[in-house]
């Protein structure tokens, strides 16, 4: 009977084991609602889970800086940013300066991120170079991107912080929000962002700054981190703002996460993603920007996780050593 019972019970403990083991449930830590990457993260979460036996349970941060730490800090398992944040968090510098996050690891680029200047639509700032002496968000407390951004944009005119009247502001939320108040004569977005669109509809219109020439552009922004690039568009229903032809500054967004996660973990959050394009443009069509064969793309200074690298090799998309 003893022994009838043991059975039982080491039988009922397997079964609570796999069950804990089939609801593993990850953290996915992101920007605030309005933010592209806080539309995007629900999308991957959602795809992940439909996919997976993984649960991921989507955070919001107030930046990036906080996104970054709670990845470093294993309060959440990934994170999602743009590369060049993910490189200064890594090294310690920009907003980052003196406390590097050792631990980050990239799990796989999503797709080019296209960032720029927005101003009201009858602005009569029309170039990069009109910023000169207007109201522009600076400090981005919360926000690290903002700054190297936002020196990449301004260089591409020869410009920096000392030709703008600085206006404080701590992310990317709040800066759109002074733009909206009129505290701001530009605010710095994502283009195709759920923000972008309600702040064109608040203030009759907003235009998107072009860069100016590729070729040109591609060098100063680059002069700023090695990891900008130039992205041409052209206007499309999701991108309120862009009027015409439109020259943006670009970053790879990727997913990250600590390195401590183990293997299996990282290596079936991303099984779950690849060859999953149709449900993520469904949910979101900043998606149609996303190429499967660059998901293990190289960067300079980050570095993959050994669960991403494993499977980025079986699917013939590692180009690494």
């Amino acid at each position: 009977m003893r022994l009838l019972k043991y059975a039982f019970a080491l039988a009922m403990g397997l079964v609570a084991a796999s069950t804990i083991a089939q609801a593993q449930t990850v953290g996915f830590a992101t920007l605030p609602a309005g933010a592209i990457n806080n539309v995007q993260a629900q999308v991957i979460a959602k795809v992940v889970q439909q996919n997976s036996k993984l649960k991921v349970r989507v955070t919001p941060y107030r930046g990036t800086t906080a996104v970054a730490a709670a990845v470093q800090k294993q309060q959440s398992e990934f994170g999602i940013t743009d590369v060049v944040d993910l490189t200064d968090a890594l090294t310690g510098v920009g907003a980052f300066k003196g406390r590097k996050h050792p631990d980050l690891r990239v799990v796989f680029r999503i797709l080019a991120f296209p960032v720029t200047v927005f101003v009201r639509k009858d602005s009569p700032i029309k170039t990069i170079a009109d910023l000169k002496g207007k109201r522009y968000p600076t400090k981005w407390v919360a926000f690290s991107n903002g700054i190297p951004m936002s020196e990449a944009i301004l260089n591409t005119a020869d410009l920096g912080w000392k030709d703008l009247s600085s206006v404080p502001v701590t992310n990317i939320i709040s800066a759109a929000n002074d733009f909206k108040s009129g505290k701001l004569d530009s605010f710095l977005f994502a283009v195709g962002a759920p923000k972008v669109a309600e702040i064109n509809s608040a203030v009759g219109g907003v235009r998107a700054l072009s860069v100016g020439d590729i070729p040109a552009a591609t060098k100063k922004v680059k002069a700023i981190r090695s990891d900008y690039f130039i992205i041409p568009l052209k206007p499309a229903p999701p991108f309120a703002g862009i009027l015409g032809p439109t020259n943006v500054l670009g970053s790879d967004l990727i997913i990250y996460a600590n390195a401590k996660v183990s293997d299996d973990t990282v290596y079936n959050f991303l099984k779950s993603v690849i060859g999953q394009k149709s449900a993520l443009v469904k949910g979101h069509p900043t998606f149609r920007a996303h190429v499967p064969a660059l998901m293990g793309k190289q960067f300079q200074t980050a570095q993959y996780h050994p669960g991403a690298i494993k499977l980025l090799k079986e699917k013939g998309l590692w180009k690494g050593k």
